[in-house]
């Protein structure tokens, strides 16, 4: 049985077929170019750029998967969180293609979607209950998932999100947009603990704003004083890098530990961070908690996760969606 999953939640225009588990094609236009100036995502361009592609993708998409589009049997959309105008575009379109091919329509959490992403092209067994942490630029979550169709919120970020707090502080510094990728690049471990930043985590919350004025008033202090400079700075970015990544980690085997859990699957765009994916891996052999993480190619916001869950929920679960599907509803 074959699915078709889009997603149009930010910058992404993405579609995707899968079978069970198994991805058939992942076809992605990012409007990300034409963000980079500003810093940041602008909703307007986000919006008008899935306009301007969600058919041409949509139909390479079954035209990598080799298929036609009366053999796909369900489609499911991102339909929370997300940009209200780039949301709407994928339901529509998702919409159109439900009437149209008389298939039923899932309304997908891409957050939930994330914490899926780990067990695309695998046959990684998935048993419940298990700690899900989606870690991006939007959101920083901890979900207690008893199953994907009933997972609690745990744990969250107070202020920002941690990709948030990558992003402004890789502007602060002049690094370049989205931050995660610049700041992971310059990262030096042997100058992880050369300056001294903490994130507060309050229970199984996260809190990532104060770090980043930290940063941002002690470049301040060092150009007062003529000493900042590139090895400084990289100095700084990799001591910040270090605090947070490790307050990630101690938070979910934390929250592992409180609810018993024996298996954390993380998801997000910030998963793709190297050193993230070293402690976490020395944290997994020193708790002896499974810990499962997604292909870098399905860090991101991306239409596979969204089929592969929607696969899921319409043939194990037996779920099904109605036209009367809103955006953020």
């Amino acid at each position: 049985m074959f699915v078709l999953g889009i997603e149009t939640s930010c910058d992404e225009t993405s579609c995707s077929v899968v079978r069970d588990r198994k991805v058939l094609s992942q076809v992605t236009v990012s409007s990300l170019k034409y963000h980079k100036q500003y810093g940041g995502i602008i909703p307007e361009i986000a919006t008008r750029n899935h306009l301007r592609f969600i058919d041409k993708v949509y139909n390479l998409a079954l035209k990598q998967a080799g298929i036609k589009s009366f053999q796909i049997k369900a489609v499911g959309v991102t339909h929370k969180p997300g940009l209200i105008g780039a949301l709407l575009v994928g339901i529509n379109f998702a919409k159109a293609l439900s009437l149209g091919l008389d298939i039923p329509l899932l309304g997908i959490d891409h957050l939930h979607a994330h914490c899926f992403a780990p067990f695309l092209n695998t046959r990684k067994r998935f048993s419940f209950p298990f700690i899900g942490m989606v870690i991006s630029g939007g959101h920083t979550e901890l979900f207690l998932v008893k199953d994907f169709d009933d997972l609690r919120v745990v744990g969250k970020t107070r202020d920002d999100a941690c990709g948030e707090c990558f992003d402004k502080v890789a502007r602060a510094f002049g690094l370049g947009y989205p931050g995660g990728v610049y700041i992971d690049k310059i990262y030096k471990e042997k100058y992880k603990n050369s300056f001294s930043f903490t994130c507060p985590r309050i229970g199984l919350d996260f809190s990532f704003s104060g770090i980043k004025t930290a940063l941002v008033y002690k470049k301040m202090e060092l150009e007062k004083k003529g000493l900042l400079n590139r090895k400084t700075t990289v100095k700084i970015i990799s001591s910040f890098q270090e605090s947070v990544v490790n307050t990630l980690v101690d938070n979910a085997f934390a929250a592992a530990s409180e609810y018993k859990a024996k298996k954390i699957v993380f998801g997000g765009g910030v998963t793709a961070n190297n050193r993230l994916r070293r402690l976490l891996a020395e944290a997994e052999k020193k708790h002896k908690i499974k810990v499962f993480l997604p292909e870098k190619e399905y860090t991101g916001d991306n239409a596979a996760m969204v089929a592969g869950l929607t696969f899921y929920l319409y043939n194990n679960k037996g779920h099904k969606g109605s036209l009367s599907l809103k955006a953020g509803g």
